[in-house]
């Protein structure tokens, strides 16, 4: 007998949007559960690599926990200039036990789930302990996911969202008020909003700093997703090395980035997020350290959270 692909479970952006908080909280188990594996080696989790074509290139990560999820895949994307509804990222996962292949996660939604609950554990681990308000810095797609993946894990009394274009930031406040009971407001300045951060998040494309380092408070913590290049960062240099705490869901890739902006004697002090995780590095200190979070992509971790939200929310059939 073939495959049978009446029996492949496939999920896309819809399944995952249609119910975005419980998506969330599966994320978040899920990466806890890679964090833990990969603070006691047992997640693979490569650099990723790129085949290039012409016009574009296929970005492969792939990776495998094999005790508890015992989740094995891998994630592609393409980097075509065109972006239309036929441009999805795909995400496979096997059975590690026995090899079974257990289903699809079609779209950008996974992406920026898993993305997003990385960078809420980090701030779950890094922020002081009395933080109240949330600083935003960017109002796209991916900032939607990590504002509301942080309020999930920390109970902030108000968010502060800043972005060039006011209409954006309108819908964003819009969007998240109907998201959650917090205080949503929009700033008129990254000052306004940087200033009244306990907590920073930095969520752009940005290939230029966004900031002023002098604006953030002492003791507070800074997640930092944009580019991280030595010409293009939305991160200024100076809050980087002026941190008390740098720390990363994976050193491995700042290294694989060859063109990092950090120099070597900064990234050699590059904490993974996993060590404080499993509580094999303290962390915050002192509530007025300054903590910066350097979002990489830890590879390994989207079979992982495949298979649990495949498992939590069901799928599709193909065909």
């Amino acid at each position: 007998m073939g495959f049978d692909k009446t029996r492949l479970r496939v999920l896309d952006d819809r399944d995952l949007e249609g119910a975005l908080v419980r998506a969330l909280e599966v994320a978040l188990v899920a990466v806890r559960e890679a964090l833990f594996a990969h603070a006691e080696g047992r997640l693979l989790a490569p650099p990723r690599f790129a085949l290039e074509a012409e016009r574009g290139r296929l970005v492969f990560t792939a990776g495998a926990e094999t005790r508890s999820s015992q989740a094995l895949g891998f994630r592609v994307y393409e980097t075509y200039p065109e972006r239309t509804p036929d441009h999805a990222q795909l995400v496979a996962v096997w059975d590690a036990r026995d090899g079974r292949l257990l289903g699809l996660v079609v779209g950008d939604r996974l992406g920026a789930l898993r993305t997003a609950a990385l960078n809420a554990v980090a701030l779950e681990r890094l922020a002081p302990p009395d933080a109240r308000v949330l600083g935003v810095l960017g109002t796209g797609f991916q900032a939607r996911h990590h504002t509301l993946a942080a309020l999930l894990v920390r109970p902030f009394e108000q968010v502060r969202v800043y972005s060039r274009s006011p209409e954006n930031r309108a819908d964003f406040v819009g969007w998240l008020a109907s998201h959650t009971q917090t205080l949503v407001e929009a700033t008129s300045s990254a000052e306004a909003t940087v200033r009244a951060a306990d907590v920073l998040l930095e969520v752009t494309s940005a290939r230029t700093p966004v900031f002023d380092p002098a604006w953030l408070k002492p003791g507070a913590h800074v997640n930092t997703v944009g580019p991280k290049l030595r010409n293009a960062h939305a991160l200024p240099l100076e809050a980087a090395l002026a941190a008390d705490l740098l720390v990363s869901d994976s050193p491995a890739q700042l290294e694989a980035y060859g063109d990092h902006f950090l120099p070597p004697e900064a990234r050699r002090r590059v904490v993974p997020l996993s060590a404080l995780v499993a509580k094999q590095h303290p962390g915050r200190r002192r509530a007025d350290e300054r903590t910066v979070f350097l979002s990489a992509g830890l590879a390994g971790t989207e079979p992982v959270v495949a298979r649990r939200l495949l498992e939590a929310l069901g799928g599709g059939v193909d065909g």
